[in-house]
């Protein structure tokens, strides 16, 4: 069981995994991830409190959806649709990752039905924003343009944090676009730029942390993150999450597990911060 949280006939968490890594520009790999950050999820291995002594099997219950899996990008975007509409609204959605380009696919299946505005916290050591990257328009270096230009999220709504490895196109689309970029020295001040009273989705790219702490992702880039920095980020975002992914994690490139371990905490805390939630169909 994930963090020892009750699996439940009347969930408020969504479990999906997208077992999906042909959309990576170096190393794959991540499509091995969804099973083994379950598996890193234990509750052979943790308890079910959080480092504040949030007790998340009191505040939650879960249904695990299982693993997308599919032979080319159209047939990830329409699986993910699928399996999200069968729930709908009411419940809090993680998404285990996958490379990023998952999270246009996660994010299109939730604009399906929640029309309310939304806001995006975008965490990687890359904009991902570039038109296209090797003649894919779907890469994962392009996640973030096709989300916003898509009309998925206002880009006056997106911070984009964690970025050491950019081109100067990809920012000057960003600062065109109206998306607030953070470094790594900037990323803690995340919440300075959060807007009050609105929910947000959470991508947590884990190439934003320093390969010391997460070697195993398919982009590995130096001058990161640590974990605790992230966890004090954690803890500064809002408690309204409509949803949230990890991605990246590229378990033949983890031999020690500590890059799935390190994604373990994330989902821990992010899991103690986020509030149920109470919306629908908007």
């Amino acid at each position: 069981m994930l963090f020892g949280i009750p699996r439940s006939g009347r969930p408020n968490l969504a479990l999906l995994g997208v077992a999906w890594d042909g959309s990576s520009s170096y190393r794959r790999g991540a499509a091995a991830a969804p099973p083994a950050l379950r598996e890193a999820t234990s509750s052979k291995l943790y308890n079910s409190y959080s480092e504040d002594l949030v007790n998340l099997a009191g505040k939650w219950s879960y249904i695990d959806l299982g693993d997308v899996t599919a032979r080319s990008y159209r047939e990830v975007v329409s699986a993910v649709e699928e399996k999200v509409a069968s729930l709908r609204g009411g419940r809090l959605f993680i998404f285990l990752g996958g490379d990023h380009s998952i999270t246009y696919a996660t994010l299109r299946a939730l604009r399906s039905f929640y029309r309310g505005r939304l806001g995006l916290v975008y965490l990687d050591a890359h904009p991902d924003l570039y038109d296209e990257y090797e003649g894919d328009r779907y890469s994962h270096a392009c996640t973030l343009r096709r989300i916003v230009e898509e009309g998925f999220v206002d880009p006056r709504d997106v911070i984009l944090a964690g970025v050491r490895a950019a081109t100067p196109s990809q920012l000057d689309f960003a600062e065109k676009a109206g998306i607030t970029v953070l470094g790594v020295e900037e990323a803690e001040d995340l919440a300075a730029y959060l807007k009050e009273g609105m929910p947000y989705y959470i991508s947590y790219d884990l190439d934003v942390l320093d390969p010391a702490y997460a070697p195993g992702v398919g982009n590995p880039e130096p001058g990161g993150l640590s974990t605790r920095e992230m966890v004090r980020i954690i803890k500064s975002l809002p408690e309204d999450v409509l949803a949230f992914d990890v991605v990246e994690a590229s378990p033949p490139h983890d031999p020690s597990g500590l890059t799935l371990f390190t994604a373990a905490k994330i989902i821990r805390e992010t899991l103690a911060r986020a509030r149920p939630p109470g919306w629908g169909e908007v």
